[in-house]
């Protein structure tokens, strides 16, 4: 579904605050749907809203993108449309508002830090996008100055506003609402059904129109804020850990004939060591990112342990999944960790491969979760302790939960019936299992 507007040019301080504010209200939107599609279930597998400012088109384009199953498009354009409504309607919580302003603050911050590593292609690609536009162009630190100083004036009233403006296109569906003028463009694309026009599934222009305008029409109500914790471990608790687990470095230690790598020293271009538990750990200092860390968590099996532990084929590759479809730990819930995750800026990632189950961790080094600008902010921890937190919970913490594995499954369920309808992707599923003498993994 799409909506094409004016570009807006950002050419001072009030046209700048603004297009924070609108960018607040996006984040805001694209969590609630996202943590909506992993509800106990969700009717769609992917979605997506957005504004950008386009050169080509000559006008900034609002977009929504969504994926569902054939047999629940109607529920996937109720839930999506009923959500931007919301926002439209009641704005953002207070709470996140003072979540995603952090957030672009801690992003403008890094952004900054890294000025001097951005590539020559990417600066003169991003100066002729912005001069098309008819933006002010700034430099990394002189946008940082610029946000700082927009957000530490921002109100909720602001962002509520810009709120309802990117969402008026939706609004304006509802009978008794008015909506902001110019044309609306829906794009679908469906699979034929053996029944055809007279399937309860099949979606037609008329059907897809009605879905749509009763969509509209549903009643929504204002979002509830989520209490997102500062810490997932509180310092008492993290202070008996530590005594009864206490840790030392132990040298690294080959099979190769490598030297020993001591455990009191750094060590180029890697460090190597051991830690008192036999944990293995690798460290390399990267200075083309500057207050951003990589952290890679390798458990050997993978696939390959299925066999030898007398698994279920594939059951290793559905378990990564359903980790990472879930999330909860301790006394916390998913929805919570995964605010956690949106307020320190962490990425997880968790696959399994042949020989083992990988999860990755992409995350700021410096303080996140910040409250207040300038001379009242207050410091929240770093992303790096926000992190450890996280990996100490996978490894000990950890809940599995039923609604995960059953969004893990029909991950895969989708995976393999595109699959099926895809002449080059089935072509070299056959060749591999030709190849490999129909091996299951």
């Amino acid at each position: 579904m799409f909506a094409k507007r004016p570009v807006q040019p950002i050419v001072d301080l009030p046209s700048f605050r603004y297009s924070l504010a609108r960018r607040v209200a996006l984040a805001a939107l694209q969590i609630r749907l996202n943590v909506g599609g992993r509800s106990d279930d969700p009717p769609f597998t992917f979605v997506e809203f957005n504004q950008l400012d386009s050169a080509r088109e000559g006008c900034a384009v609002c977009s929504l993108d969504l994926t569902a199953d054939p047999s629940r498009w109607k529920d996937a354009i109720c839930a999506s449309l009923s959500e931007i409504r919301k926002l439209g309607l009641y704005g953002v919580t207070p709470g996140e508002m003072e979540r995603y302003a952090s957030a672009l603050m801690t992003d403008s911050a890094q952004l900054a830090a890294q000025g001097d590593r951005i590539s020559h292609g990417d600066q003169l690609a991003y100066l002729m996008e912005t001069v098309a536009n008819g933006h002010t162009f700034m430099s990394p630190e002189q946008a940082y100055e610029v946000t700082e100083k927009a957000l530490s004036t921002l109100t909720l009233e602001e962002v509520n506003k810009a709120a309802e403006d990117l969402c008026s296109h939706i609004l304006g569906f509802h009978d008794n609402e008015a909506g902001a003028p110019g044309v609306v463009s829906v794009v679908a694309c469906t699979p034929k059904t053996p029944d055809g026009e007279s399937d309860a599934n099949y979606c037609s222009e008329d059907s897809l129109i009605q879905v749509i305008k009763d969509a509209c029409q549903l009643e929504v109500e204002p979002e509830e804020d989520v209490h997102v914790p500062w810490t997932l471990i509180e310092p008492d608790e993290m202070h008996k850990a530590m005594a009864e687990n206490k840790a030392e470095w132990t040298e690294g230690r080959f099979t190769d004939g490598t030297p020993n790598t001591p455990a009191d020293k750094f060590t180029r271009p890697f460090t190597l060591r051991r830690l008192n538990n036999g944990i293995r750990v690798n460290i390399a200092q990267n200075d083309a990112e500057s207050q951003r860390g990589y952290l890679r968590l390798v458990a050997p099996g993978g696939r390959d342990a299925e066999q030898r532990l007398g698994l279920k084929a594939g059951s290793m590759s559905v378990g990564a999944r359903a980790m990472q479809e879930g999330g909860a730990f301790g006394p916390w819930t998913r929805e919570q960790v995964e605010l956690f995750c949106v307020d320190h800026l962490l990425m997880v990632e968790i696959n399994c491969s042949e020989e083992s189950l990988v999860i990755d961790f992409v995350f700021p080094t410096t303080n996140v979760g910040n409250t207040g600008f300038g001379e009242n902010v207050e410091l929240g921890i770093t992303g790096t302790e926000a992190v450890m937190q996280i990996v100490r919970e996978i490894l000990i913490g950890f809940k599995w939960e039923e609604d995960a594995l059953g969004r893990s499954k029909n991950s895969f369920r989708s995976a393999h019936d595109g699959l099926q309808k895809n002449l080059e992707g089935l072509t070299t599923e056959r060749i591999m299992e030709s190849l490999t003498q129909n091996d299951n993994r």
